[in-house]
Protein backbone atom coordinates (compact mmCIF):
# COMPACT_ATOMS: atom_id res chain seq x y z
CA UNK A 1 0.00 0.00 0.00
CA UNK A 2 2.90 2.29 0.46
CA UNK A 3 3.79 2.71 -3.10
CA UNK A 4 0.29 3.61 -4.05
CA UNK A 5 -0.06 6.32 -0.88
CA UNK A 6 2.97 7.82 -2.37
CA UNK A 7 2.08 8.20 -5.92
CA UNK A 8 -1.13 9.81 -4.22
CA UNK A 9 0.58 12.37 -1.95
CA UNK A 10 2.94 13.07 -5.23
CA UNK A 11 -0.23 13.79 -7.50
CA UNK A 12 -2.00 15.98 -4.86
CA UNK A 13 1.68 18.22 -4.45
CA UNK A 14 1.94 18.64 -7.72
CA UNK A 15 -1.83 19.68 -7.75
CA UNK A 16 -1.28 21.97 -5.31
CA UNK A 17 -1.70 25.91 -5.62
CA UNK A 18 1.59 26.55 -3.52
CA UNK A 19 4.87 27.52 -4.43
CA UNK A 20 8.04 25.79 -2.53
CA UNK A 21 11.60 26.51 -3.68
CA UNK A 22 13.48 24.17 -5.97
CA UNK A 23 15.43 23.10 -2.54
CA UNK A 24 12.41 21.71 -1.17
CA UNK A 25 11.08 20.45 -4.25
CA UNK A 26 14.52 18.55 -4.73
CA UNK A 27 14.40 17.34 -1.04
CA UNK A 28 11.20 15.88 -1.43
CA UNK A 29 11.65 14.25 -4.40
CA UNK A 30 15.29 12.90 -2.88
CA UNK A 31 12.76 11.76 0.30
CA UNK A 32 10.19 10.26 -2.00
CA UNK A 33 12.54 8.27 -3.52
CA UNK A 34 14.41 7.22 -0.17
CA UNK A 35 10.74 5.76 0.56
CA UNK A 36 10.30 4.08 -2.40
CA UNK A 37 13.34 2.39 -2.53
CA UNK A 38 13.18 1.35 0.95
CA UNK A 39 9.94 -0.34 -0.04
CA UNK A 40 11.35 -2.12 -2.64
CA UNK A 41 13.84 -3.09 -0.54
CA UNK A 42 11.02 -4.53 1.76
CA UNK A 43 9.71 -6.24 -0.86
CA UNK A 44 12.50 -8.33 -1.83
CA UNK A 45 13.03 -8.93 1.48
CA UNK A 46 9.64 -10.38 1.39
CA UNK A 47 10.31 -12.42 -1.60
CA UNK A 48 13.34 -14.16 -0.36
CA UNK A 49 11.54 -14.97 3.00
CA UNK A 50 8.78 -16.66 0.90
CA UNK A 51 11.39 -18.72 -1.74
CA UNK A 52 13.03 -19.81 2.06
CA UNK A 53 9.92 -20.84 2.96
CA UNK A 54 9.27 -23.04 -0.09
CA UNK A 55 12.45 -24.34 0.15
CA UNK A 56 11.60 -25.61 3.82
CA UNK A 57 7.88 -26.79 2.84
CA UNK A 58 9.76 -28.55 0.10
CA UNK A 59 12.35 -30.19 2.46
CA UNK A 60 9.19 -31.24 4.18
CA UNK A 61 6.83 -32.96 1.65
CA UNK A 62 9.95 -34.89 0.86
CA UNK A 63 10.73 -36.13 4.48
CA UNK A 64 6.39 -36.83 4.42
CA UNK A 65 6.65 -38.98 1.33
CA UNK A 66 9.61 -40.82 2.62
CA UNK A 67 8.22 -41.48 5.88
CA UNK A 68 4.97 -42.64 4.10
CA UNK A 69 6.87 -44.90 1.60
CA UNK A 70 8.62 -46.58 5.12
CA UNK A 71 5.68 -46.49 6.89
CA UNK A 72 4.09 -48.59 3.83
CA UNK A 73 7.24 -51.14 3.11
CA UNK A 74 7.14 -51.56 7.19
CA UNK A 75 3.24 -52.16 7.48
CA UNK A 76 3.38 -54.26 4.19
CA UNK A 77 6.19 -56.66 5.43
CA UNK A 78 4.78 -57.08 9.08
CA UNK A 79 1.47 -57.96 7.36
CA UNK A 80 3.07 -60.25 4.92
CA UNK A 81 4.65 -62.24 7.98
CA UNK A 82 1.31 -62.58 9.56
CA UNK A 83 -0.31 -63.25 6.26
CA UNK A 84 2.08 -66.34 6.01
CA UNK A 85 2.02 -67.45 9.39
CA UNK A 86 -2.54 -67.69 8.81
CA UNK A 87 -1.66 -69.29 5.36
CA UNK A 88 0.41 -72.04 7.62
CA UNK A 89 -2.38 -72.42 10.21
CA UNK A 90 -4.84 -72.76 7.41
CA UNK A 91 -2.56 -74.85 5.57
CA UNK A 92 -1.97 -77.32 8.87
CA UNK A 93 -5.76 -76.80 9.30
CA UNK A 94 -6.31 -78.17 6.34
CA UNK A 95 -4.71 -81.28 6.98
CA UNK A 96 -5.58 -81.99 10.24
CA UNK A 97 -8.88 -81.80 8.60
CA UNK A 98 -8.18 -84.43 6.04
CA UNK A 99 -6.72 -86.55 9.27
CA UNK A 100 -9.69 -86.02 10.75
CA UNK A 101 -12.03 -87.38 7.43
CA UNK A 102 -9.74 -90.35 6.98
CA UNK A 103 -10.08 -91.54 10.84
CA UNK A 104 -13.58 -91.68 12.28
CA UNK A 105 -11.93 -93.29 15.22
CA UNK A 106 -10.92 -89.13 16.32
CA UNK A 107 -12.14 -88.76 19.70
CA UNK A 108 -14.42 -85.59 20.57
CA UNK A 109 -11.53 -83.89 22.97
CA UNK A 110 -9.73 -83.87 19.68
CA UNK A 111 -12.51 -82.04 17.59
CA UNK A 112 -12.91 -79.65 19.85
CA UNK A 113 -9.28 -78.71 19.89
CA UNK A 114 -9.47 -78.77 16.55
CA UNK A 115 -12.62 -76.24 16.41
CA UNK A 116 -11.11 -73.61 18.80
CA UNK A 117 -8.00 -73.65 16.54
CA UNK A 118 -10.53 -72.97 13.70
CA UNK A 119 -11.99 -69.97 15.70
CA UNK A 120 -8.59 -68.51 17.03
CA UNK A 121 -7.36 -68.40 13.03
CA UNK A 122 -10.69 -66.93 11.87
CA UNK A 123 -10.11 -64.36 14.76
CA UNK A 124 -7.10 -64.01 13.50
CA UNK A 125 -8.17 -63.22 10.31
CA UNK A 126 -10.41 -60.85 11.59
CA UNK A 127 -7.80 -58.81 13.30
CA UNK A 128 -6.05 -58.47 9.97
CA UNK A 129 -9.04 -57.08 8.18
CA UNK A 130 -9.02 -54.56 10.59
CA UNK A 131 -5.13 -53.49 10.61
CA UNK A 132 -5.72 -53.58 7.19
CA UNK A 133 -8.24 -50.69 7.35
CA UNK A 134 -6.61 -48.86 9.87
CA UNK A 135 -3.74 -48.87 7.45
CA UNK A 136 -5.69 -47.56 4.50
CA UNK A 137 -7.41 -44.71 7.01
CA UNK A 138 -3.78 -43.94 7.79
CA UNK A 139 -2.50 -43.53 4.50
CA UNK A 140 -5.40 -41.61 3.62
CA UNK A 141 -5.00 -39.30 6.37
CA UNK A 142 -1.19 -38.68 5.12
CA UNK A 143 -1.95 -38.43 1.76
CA UNK A 144 -5.01 -35.54 2.74
CA UNK A 145 -2.28 -34.15 5.02
CA UNK A 146 0.55 -34.18 1.32
CA UNK A 147 -2.41 -32.47 -0.72
CA UNK A 148 -2.48 -29.64 1.80
CA UNK A 149 0.79 -29.39 1.61
CA UNK A 150 0.77 -29.07 -2.21
CA UNK A 151 -1.71 -26.75 -1.79
CA UNK A 152 -0.08 -24.50 0.15
CA UNK A 153 3.37 -24.52 -1.56
CA UNK A 154 1.25 -23.17 -4.82
CA UNK A 155 -0.07 -20.96 -2.71
CA UNK A 156 2.95 -19.53 -1.82
CA UNK A 157 4.58 -19.85 -5.42
CA UNK A 158 1.71 -17.72 -6.65
CA UNK A 159 2.35 -15.28 -3.95
CA UNK A 160 6.12 -14.87 -4.89
CA UNK A 161 5.36 -14.37 -8.28
CA UNK A 162 2.76 -11.46 -7.57
CA UNK A 163 5.24 -9.78 -5.59
CA UNK A 164 7.85 -9.32 -8.32
CA UNK A 165 8.43 -5.94 -10.05
CA UNK A 166 6.54 -5.09 -12.82
CA UNK A 167 8.44 -4.49 -15.82
CA UNK A 168 8.15 -2.55 -19.00
CA UNK A 169 9.67 -3.07 -22.80
CA UNK A 170 10.62 -0.65 -25.08
CA UNK A 171 8.93 -0.22 -27.54
CA UNK A 172 9.71 2.10 -31.15
CA UNK A 173 8.84 5.75 -30.52
CA UNK A 174 8.82 5.17 -26.82
CA UNK A 175 10.39 7.93 -24.63
CA UNK A 176 11.16 7.85 -20.52
CA UNK A 177 8.52 11.11 -20.51
CA UNK A 178 6.18 9.11 -22.36
CA UNK A 179 6.64 5.87 -20.32
CA UNK A 180 6.64 7.73 -16.65
CA UNK A 181 3.14 9.64 -18.31
CA UNK A 182 1.79 6.26 -19.33
CA UNK A 183 2.23 4.48 -16.08
CA UNK A 184 1.62 7.87 -13.50
CA UNK A 185 5.44 8.42 -12.37
CA UNK A 186 7.69 10.83 -13.15
CA UNK A 187 11.67 10.43 -15.18
CA UNK A 188 14.01 10.84 -12.12
CA UNK A 189 11.87 7.70 -10.18
CA UNK A 190 12.46 5.86 -13.64
CA UNK A 191 15.72 6.51 -14.00
CA UNK A 192 16.72 6.53 -10.13
CA UNK A 193 14.23 2.79 -10.42
CA UNK A 194 16.39 1.55 -13.36
CA UNK A 195 20.30 3.10 -12.73
CA UNK A 196 19.89 5.21 -15.70
CA UNK A 197 22.16 8.58 -15.95
CA UNK A 198 21.21 10.07 -19.20
CA UNK A 199 17.16 9.95 -20.58
CA UNK A 200 18.36 7.89 -23.85
CA UNK A 201 16.80 4.13 -24.26
CA UNK A 202 16.66 1.86 -26.85
CA UNK A 203 13.58 -0.60 -27.91
CA UNK A 204 13.53 -4.26 -26.39
CA UNK A 205 15.19 -2.31 -23.56
CA UNK A 206 13.53 -3.67 -20.25
CA UNK A 207 12.54 -0.98 -17.87
CA UNK A 208 11.07 -1.81 -13.88
CA UNK A 209 8.17 0.17 -13.05
CA UNK A 210 7.74 1.43 -9.67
Amino acid sequence: MKPYFILVCLLMAGCSPLKTSLHDDRYQWELTIHEVQTNVDDLRHDTNCFNSEIQILDGRIKCIENALTLLKQHEIEKQQVKLDQISQSLTALEKKWTTFEKKQDVNKEGMEHLSHHAKETSLALTQFKSRIEELESEITSQNRKLEAVVRLKNSLETLTKSLKPKTYKVRAGDSLEKIARTYQTDVPTLKKINELHHDLIVVDQELTLP
